[in-house]
């Protein structure tokens, strides 16, 4: 399926604000128009101008930048959709094409997420957050898979922002290693670190963020494992201030890394994950799972284990999961 661009109009009416486009009598107009209210933007119109109503969840292009603080990059540069199969495809494209750090691709929905390990990411239209930034980081390029861990710590922390003072109810937030944000003991987000192969471009790293924000962002089959902000908050959780929130830390975080504080950023991450020492878990291997206890992280964010047998091993990539109490 083809990309869906947002319509050119969206971002003319984020720039003018309460005051609004001229209406046109032109086809083009109109259709774009259309499109908007077809996708859930909300436009008043009002006499012979049109304007859109503000929304705290739209994901408008100008609104996006002007509420994004500039930290790490001088501004941020937008790519939004209405509809794309993923946008880390999207960004690494981008980023073939030499696209700077701080380009943003988000959209509305995709049709063919993307998870680690192959699997795929439930990507339904305005019900999660779903985005990739395209990062070229000031640093050696063995310390790049710690944007994983900056990009989690950073998610941890938007999440924390932005539903201090709006839950209705106080929220267990926890990190899973390698990449997950849990809710509850639940998954609501999820990290997909991607690069560019030597001989394809200047050197860059994607990192893809997917949110469950509103109701319906969770597939059914996976409603005991997984849960929305919302859901867990008691509340409606603004998709923007979600994602200008994360843009915010994230960019902190880059800094840091790029500061050569290696140690801080895996410190940082350990302060916010219950799991990486001391916890029971199960090593998924395909079809088969070996029991373990979590022993530390070593210095490039891997995790070490003890199995069974008293060896210790690092992970670099894998599925683990915290056994629970029963043994299962």
């Amino acid at each position: 399926m083809s990309p869906i661009a947002l319509p050119a109009v969206l971002t003319d009416l984020g720039h003018v604000g309460e005051a609004g486009l001229p209406l046109q009598n032109a086809p083009w107009f109109e259709r774009e128009l259309e499109l908007c209210r077809e996708w859930g933007f909300g436009l008043e119109t009002i006499g012979d101008r049109v304007r859109l109503r503000p929304d705290p969840d739209a994901l408008v292009p100008y609104w996006i930048q002007k509420e994004t603080p500039a930290l790490a990059w001088e501004w941020l540069r937008t790519h939004g959709f209405l509809s794309v199969d993923s946008t880390n495809r999207e960004a690494l494209e981008l980023a073939r094409r030499g696209a700077p750090g701080g380009s943003l691709v988000w959209a509305e929905e995709q049709t063919a997420g993307r998870g680690r390990m192959g699997r795929s990411w439930f990507s339904p239209r305005k019900t999660g957050l779903y985005a990739s930034l395209v990062v070229r980081p000031a640093c050696e390029r063995e310390r790049w898979p710690l944007l994983g861990h900056v990009a989690a710590v950073s998610l941890h922390d938007a999440i924390s922002a932005c539903v201090v003072g709006m839950a209705a109810r106080k929220l267990d937030i926890d990190l899973k290693w390698p990449n997950d944000v849990l809710l509850g003991g639940r998954k609501c987000a999820g990290i997909l670190l991607e690069s560019i192969p030597d001989g394809e471009g200047a050197p860059a790293v994607v990192v893809g963020v997917g949110v469950d924000v509103h109701p319906g962002s969770v597939p059914a089959d996976l409603e005991g494992e997984a849960v929305s902000v919302d859901e867990m908050a008691g509340r409606a959780v603004p998709r923007r201030l979600l994602l200008v929130t994360f843009l915010y830390h994230f960019q902190k975080g880059c800094r840091e890394l790029e500061a050569g504080n290696f140690a801080g950023v895996l410190e940082g991450w350990k302060k916010r994950c219950t799991m990486w020492d001391g916890a029971p878990v199960w090593i998924h291997e395909g079809e088969r799972r070996r029991a373990a206890v979590t022993c530390g992280l070593d210095e490039a964010g891997a995790l070490l284990v003890r199995t069974e047998a008293g060896a210790v091993e690092t992970l670099v990539a894998g599925d683990v999961r915290v056994r629970a109490r029963d043994g299962r």
